[in-house]
């Protein structure tokens, strides 16, 4: 007795229809995430004017930032004693560092969320090289507003405005942006590094699966049920 054909579709079409083989995904959305906040935190940094809170010398301005010395400087701000140009160099690099940050931000993003396979970028990706340069520019920044304060609070105490000022610098809400943007790096770091990920043979393994099976779904169904239960010829004397 030979099973029909009819009966012998639905099995064939399990067989074709089983588990497929896994796939390890590039992309990791637990990393995109802090990553997407670390942009937006050193964006509103670099926007914010408020940098240095000064207190008790002859500058007029309460508050200072980057977005003092990029492009026009008023000139009042250097008659006025509340910058140099010492310190209007070392906002300025604070300033390239942001973009910088910014960049190496912006591209760990993108590799976190889009998972590119070229070997160069899965290990860029994987080993997290961007989020660690990110953290590196905030520190480095970080670094660079504390000798910014240092170098303002020298002035200010030069040119004080009453003989017995008090004479106080302090940092202002995009610094703390700036330090929260490399925080939310160093989680992004964590969770690229502490994923777990296939080693070369399992990957090299997972890829020749997924060859056989996307050639053995080149044929078509009917022809191998046609050609797995069809008949013998008849017996001839």
């Amino acid at each position: 007795m030979y099973a029909p054909a009819g009966s012998a579709l639905p099995a064939a079409r399990r067989r074709r229809g089983g588990p497929a083989v896994p796939k390890q995904p590039e992309r990791s959305l637990a990393s995109a995430f802090p990553g997407a906040l670390s942009i937006t935190a050193l964006c509103t940094a670099l926007a914010e004017p408020a940098w240095l809170r000064v207190h008790g010398g002859t500058c007029p301005r309460q508050e200072l930032g980057v977005a003092d010395v990029l492009g026009y400087i008023d000139e009042k701000l250097i008659e006025d004693y509340c910058i140099n140009s010492q310190t209007i160099l070392l906002l300025r690099v604070i300033a390239a560092f942001c973009f910088l940050g910014i960049l190496c931000s912006l591209t760990a993003f993108l590799l976190d969320v889009f998972g590119p396979k070229h070997p160069a970028l899965k290990i860029t990706r994987r080993y997290a090289f961007a989020h660690i340069f990110t953290v590196l520019q905030c520190a480095t920044v970080i670094g660079f507003c504390y000798w910014a304060s240092e170098l303002i609070l020298t002035l200010q105490q030069q040119h004080k405005k009453y003989h017995g000022s008090l004479i106080y610098v302090t940092f202002a809400i995009s610094f703390y942006l700036v330090a929260g943007a490399g925080g939310a790096s160093i989680l992004a770091t964590a969770a690229n590094l502490l994923r777990h990920y296939p080693t070369e043979e399992e990957e090299q393994a997972l890829e020749l699966l997924s060859e056989m099976e996307e050639s053995s779904e080149t044929y078509p169904v009917d022809y191998d049920i046609a050609n797995q239960f069809q008949p013998p010829p008849a017996y001839t004397p």
